[in-house]
C-alpha cells in the first residue's frame, strides 16, 4: 500500500464503455483496485457469458501495464441489502455488490480516501447516500480532468481534508465521554462564578431579601394578633359555641383565665 491519501476503485462501466486513454489516465492518478465482482464480470463479457463490449473486455485482460489489482474486500451496509421480496436485475444487484466492495475498502482503509470511479450515475448517487465520510465517487470524465490537471476534484479533496484533520486531532479530544462530562462541569462552574460576581456587584439584592423577610415577620405577627382578638371575643359572646369549636380542633385546652372569665371574677 502507497503513502498517497486515496485509493481508486474501478467499476465496470469505466472499463466497458471507455477506452485504453481513460484506463491509463487513471492508472497514472495512483493505486487502483477492482473489485472482485467486477473482475468476474469483465472475465464473463469477454468470454460472451454477460452482455457487454467483449472487445473492450479483452483489450482490459491484455492491457499487463495497468497493474490494478484485484481486491475481494466487501462489507455489509444498512442500506445496501438485497432483500429476497426485491425482484433486482443483474445489473442492479451487481452494482450493490461494487458499493458494498467500495465500502469494504473505506472500512479497512479509514485515513484513506476512497474514490469509486464509475459512469453508472444510480451508483454513484447510492454511494453519496451512505454519508460514509472517507467514500465518494466520481465519473471517468473527471478522473481524467483530474489526472491532466494534477488537481484532485472538490469531493476528493473535501473528503482527504476531513480524514488529516481527524488524524491530527489529540487522542484526548477524540475519544471519551469523561472529556464531555469535564467540559460540562466547567461549563456549570463558569455560570456558577458568573452569579456569584454578578451577586457580590449587586448587593441591592441583599437588602431586598432582609426587607421582605422583615415583612413576613410584621405581617404574621399581625395576622396572630389579629385571630387572638377575634377568638376572645367569640369566646365573650357565645362561649358554649366557643367551646364546642375549641374542642373540635384538638387543641390543647385554653388557660382558666380566658375559659372561665364569670367564675374568676365571683370569686
Amino acid at each position: 500500500m502507497t503513502n498517497s491519501p486515496y485509493l481508486l476503485l474501478v467499476e465496470t462501466s469505466v472499463i466497458i464503455d471507455t477506452d485504453p486513454h481513460t484506463w491509463q489516465a487513471i492508472a497514472n492518478l495512483g493505486e487502483c483496485l477492482l473489485p472482485e465482482v467486477v473482475a468476474l464480470e469483465i472475465k464473463n463479457i469477454a468470454s460472451g457469458k454477460a452482455e457487454g463490449n467483449e472487445s473492450a473486455a479483452k483489450q482490459f485482460q491484455n492491457s499487463s501495464g495497468l497493474n490494478w489489482q484485484i481486491t475481494n474486500l466487501t462489507d455489509k451496509h444498512d442500506d445496501l441489502v438485497i432483500r429476497t421480496t426485491q425482484n433486482l436485475s443483474r445489473k442492479a444487484k451487481l452494482m450493490i455488490n461494487v458499493a458494498k466492495s467500495a465500502v469494504g475498502v473505506a472500512n479497512t482503509y479509514p485515513q484513506k480516501c476512497v474514490v469509486l470511479i464509475s459512469d453508472e450515475i444510480s451508483l454513484r448517487d447510492r454511494i453519496a447516500k451512505l454519508k460514509h465520510k472517507n467514500l465518494c465517487a466520481i465519473p471517468s470524465a473527471i478522473a481524467r480532468q483530474w489526472s491532466r490537471t494534477n488537481q484532485a476534484p472538490p469531493i476528493v479533496h473535501q473528503s482527504i481534508e476531513y480524514i488529516q484533520k481527524q488524524i491530527s486531532q489529540p487522542i484526548n479530544q477524540s475519544l471519551p465521554q469523561t472529556d464531555t462530562i469535564g467540559l460540562n462541569t466547567s461549563s456549570l462552574g463558569v455560570n456558577t462564578e458568573q452569579k456569584i460576581k454578578a451577586h457580590q456587584e449587586n448587593p441591592s439584592q441583599k437588602t431586598n431579601y432582609g426587607r421582605i423577610a422583615i415583612s413576613l415577620v410584621k405581617f404574621g405577627l399581625a395576622a396572630t394578633f389579629l385571630g387572638t382578638i377575634i377568638l376572645f371575643g367569640w369566646r365573650l359572646a357565645k362561649p358554649q359555641q366557643f367551646q364546642q369549636f375549641w374542642k373540635k380542633t384538638g387543641l390543647p385546652p385554653l388557660p382558666q383565665i380566658l375559659v372561665q372569665p364569670d367564675q374568676t371574677k365571683k370569686n
